[in-house]
């Protein structure tokens, strides 16, 4: 079985790593900007999705979908790396005691902005899906008025056989297929509903993502600024452990 310890030896080992690794996060975060969210302005992206939906309306928006996966995998590991510093700051909570807890408070502090962060950035993991959702019923919507026409088709085919002395016998099968054709009247305010949904979707991930980027470098300030507080809140003589343990 697993020991607190040795949690806590992972997780120390874990959160060095991260420390380190922090230029290269932002550099992520800056190619990530820059390849899939470089259009700064809403009206040149309706001019570019339009342009597109205008043929096809049901297509996939496919640098759209890129720059939501993009944007889904930067949250993503946000989160998993504001759950491991949550971790850490648990593991060094020390034994409750009076006096001395101003070390403490700073661990609440950090604790308490790692935890607004991860709920801020779950609220924008949600909402892509929300979008998702949204967009499948305004394509839907694009072919509320519809017209269908029939045409039919038939098959004749006769068999005769004629012996002497006998009558000619003559049999006819008929067969008749139905085709419908469905005519779909796309109305303009229709079509720039979805270009819109489209554009706000773009926007809210950018700006979710500038969040993200300002809320780990917030906590990465935080952590390494306070490093020692958050591993010794009362001090190398005052015990550094889990509480309850």
């Amino acid at each position: 079985m697993t020991s607190i310890k040795e949690i806590k030896k992972t997780t120390v080992s874990q959160v060095d790593s991260l420390l380190a690794s922090v230029p290269s996060l932002l550099s992520t975060f800056d190619s990530v900007l820059s390849t899939h969210f470089a259009t700064a302005s809403p009206s040149q992206l309706e001019k570019a999705y339009s342009l597109t939906l205008s043929s096809s309306p049901d297509a996939i928006n496919a640098p759209l979908l890129s720059a939501l996966s993009a944007y889904k995998d930067l949250v993503s590991q946000a989160l998993n790396n504001i759950q491991l510093l949550e971790r850490y700051i648990i593991l060094h909570v020390p034994k409750m005691e009076d006096g001395n807890n101003f070390g403490v408070t700073v661990q609440m502090t950090v604790a308490k902005l790692l935890k607004d962060a991860r709920e801020s950035l779950l609220k924008k993991s949600d909402a892509i899906l929300t979008y998702y959702n949204a967009r499948a019923d305004a394509v839907d919507k694009l072919s509320l008025e519809k017209k269908t026409s029939t045409t039919t088709s038939s098959n004749n085919k006769t068999d005769s056989t004629k012996q002497e002395d006998k009558k000619e016998t003559t049999s006819m099968v008929s067969e008749e297929k139905a085709v419908k054709v469905v005519e779909d009247k796309v109305y303009p305010f229709r079509l720039m509903a979805l270009v819109a949904l489209d554009v706000n979707a773009y926007m809210n991930a950018k700006s979710g993502l500038l969040d993200c980027f300002n809320d780990f470098l917030m906590i990465v300030e935080n952590v390494d600024k306070n490093k020692i507080k958050l591993t010794s809140p009362k001090g190398s003589n005052g015990g550094n452990s889990i509480g309850m343990f």
